[in-house]
């Protein structure tokens, strides 16, 4: 039987007017102790609004200067200050200017399993970048849990 992966998409925001320069990622229910195998983050060029809160994502400067640090459940950063663009795997070629646009798929960074504290986990960016509007940070989290380790689903009882 295979793993079943889940998918929970979060969103870190930045409130208007914000100088602060280090943001806690949000403690989700689904989220609380399970196996993490993948994240995935994004910014405006890519998906221009959170279907979350429908804020605006950061741009792509904010993103290319932001670093996650993710810590375990025994309080150690075990992926401590990685860039953001590291958890990217979609790239947008887009040309200013013009109409043409090509969307390229990248080496997925995974891990095998982790149990990542995700409100002890946080996101921090070079320089404060105070905007007149609240943004967020977008981020992808592909898990697996313990009640639900291996498919359920059959093709046996089909007719």
């Amino acid at each position: 039987m295979k793993k079943v992966i889940k998918h929970e998409l979060i969103e870190v925001v930045i409130p208007a007017g914000s100088t602060a320069t280090r943001f806690n990622l949000p403690d989700a229910q689904n989220l609380r102790n399970v196996q993490t195998w993948g994240i995935q983050t994004y910014y405006e060029n890519l998906v221009p609004y959170s279907i979350i809160s429908t804020r605006p994502l950061i741009d792509k400067r904010l993103f290319l200067t932001s670093f996650l640090t993710l810590q375990n459940y025994s309080g150690r950063e075990f992926d401590k200050q990685s860039p953001q663009s590291k958890f990217q795997t979609i790239e947008n070629n887009m040309t200013a200017g013009t109409a043409e646009c090509t969307i390229q798929e990248k080496n997925f960074c995974s891990y095998i399993g982790q149990r990542i504290n995700f409100p002890k986990s946080f996101i921090d960016i070079v320089f404060a970048a105070p905007a007149a509007f609240d943004q967020v940070f977008l981020l992808s989290i592909y898990y697996s849990d313990d009640n639900e380790n291996y498919s359920q689903t059959t093709f046996a009882n089909k007719h």
